[in-house]
């Protein structure tokens, strides 16, 4: 019997009882859709992680701290109250001494670069005399980037301090649009120790739209950080102990650095451990939906046992009169396995194709109606490679339910067959 024979043979036995193949597609449709749906869904999310890694910083920078900085994970524009005075700064992660600096050049060696951040209290911001609004600066980590909705990146080189602000606070600063807001000059009250509050001017650089990483909070380039921390100092006495909030400490080995400065007892964090952060929690979801859609193949695989066990049993006359002819217990093995791809092939074909439809139809549009505003994500993306893999994957899984009733088939005796239907 030729391969086309016994494939185009297997097709129709498989579809022999259609109340009984459907229920069985069904099975093998819930498993291999959700493998398909969850693939897509986690290389939408990684991907839209990865592209928000530059909005954390550079790579190759690693970020010392006395403990773990608090995270401003809220945004928003709320009007500034003089009696909230240096509430923008993180006073939770201590300050690091003379002594504190030496000992982390001391972790990382001569190889690593390492960059001091001084005390810093910026208040408000506002345009041009208007409302002011409370400032939370996020820093100036080397090497950070923005997704931006208009405007350039940070220039590291410029000596005319710039910001990139958030999309949220073009509206209230009175800035008019994203594209009109570039190039404008805002205002930065700062606070000195001496307790007077002078403004800092910067140049509107870009315009960040909303990121789930990094991507919320106003920051500077080195020449605005650096006039920051001069007005911050504003009266500092001068035998006063130089002290920093956090180091920049950049090195050909990010890893080995980290692990030197953490071994001193300092507060590490590089893009890479936030950026792992959101990478866990996507995994570990990802980890529960597929666990669920093993389970749906493996009771599909049960289905598929029962399904062929009974075809056989209803076939075993059948089956007696093919190897009375002369057909090898090979090839009926073959013909009850077939039968098996054929139902996972089109349980998962079909389901793979109602997950791109789904992927095409509702991604664009789900995140925004569940609130989550984020330019540049795309819920599901599917990756050819990822959805011939969980066909094959469920084609195969088929196939080796079928192990069973495919060879209790072949060791059917012709005699023995002929005699139990007789």
């Amino acid at each position: 019997m030729r391969v086309s024979d016994l494939f185009r043979r297997s097709a129709r036995t498989a579809l022999r009882r259609p109340a009984r193949a459907l229920l069985t597609l069904i099975a093998i449709g819930i498993g291999a859709f959700t493998f398909a749906i969850t693939s897509a869904l986690g290389a939408g999310v990684n991907q839209y992680i990865d592209s928000q890694t530059a909005s954390v910083g550079a790579t190759d920078t690693v970020q010392v701290t006395k403990t773990a900085p608090t995270a401003f994970l809220s945004e928003g524009m709320e009007e500034y109250d003089p009696s909230m005075a240096g509430a923008g700064v993180d006073q939770q992660q201590g300050v690091l001494t003379a002594d504190d600096v030496q000992r982390v050049r001391d972790a990382v060696g001569a190889d690593a670069e390492v960059v001091a951040s001084a005390p810093t209290t910026p208040l408000y911001f506002h345009y041009d005399g208007g409302q002011r609004y409370r400032f939370i600066y996020n820093g100036n980590w080397p090497g950070k980037t923005a997704v931006l909705a208009t405007g350039e990146q940070l220039a590291a080189q410029s000596r005319t301090p710039q910001l990139i602000i958030p999309e949220y606070a073009v509206g209230p600063l009175g800035l008019g649009s994203p594209e009109q807001a570039v190039g404008r000059t805002v205002a930065v009250g700062v606070l000195g120790v001496d307790g007077q509050v002078r403004e800092l001017e910067a140049e509107v650089a870009g315009v960040q739209v909303r990121s789930l990483i990094g991507g919320n909070l106003p920051f500077g380039n080195q020449a605005f950080g650096d006039e920051l921390e001069r007005l911050s100092a504003v009266g500092t006495p001068q035998d006063a102990q130089p002290v920093a909030t956090h180091l920049f400490v950049t090195g050909p080995d990010v890893a080995a650095v980290a692990d030197s400065v953490r071994g001193s007892g300092f507060a590490v964090s590089t893009p890479e451990d936030i950026v792992g952060d959101f990478r866990s929690i996507v995994a570990a979801v990802l980890l529960i939906l597929n666990v669920l859609a093993g389970v749906a193949i493996l009771a599909a695989m049960f289905g598929i046992v029962n399904t062929l066990l009974m075809s056989v049993q209803e076939r075993t006359r059948l089956i007696g009169m093919m190897r009375a002819l002369g057909m090898p217990r090979r090839t009926v093995f073959a013909s009850v396995a077939l039968e098996a791809g054929v139902l996972g092939l089109l349980g998962a074909v079909v389901a793979v194709a109602l997950a791109l439809l789904i992927g095409v139809v509702v991604g664009p549009w789900l995140p925004t109606a569940i609130g989550l505003d984020l330019p540049g994500f795309t819920l599901f993306r599917f990756d050819p490679l990822a959805v011939a893999l969980v066909v094959a994957g469920v084609v195969l899984a088929a196939v080796l339910a079928a192990l069973i009733p495919a060879a209790r088939a072949a060791r059917l005796e012709p005699l023995d067959a002929l005699r139990e239907t007789a």
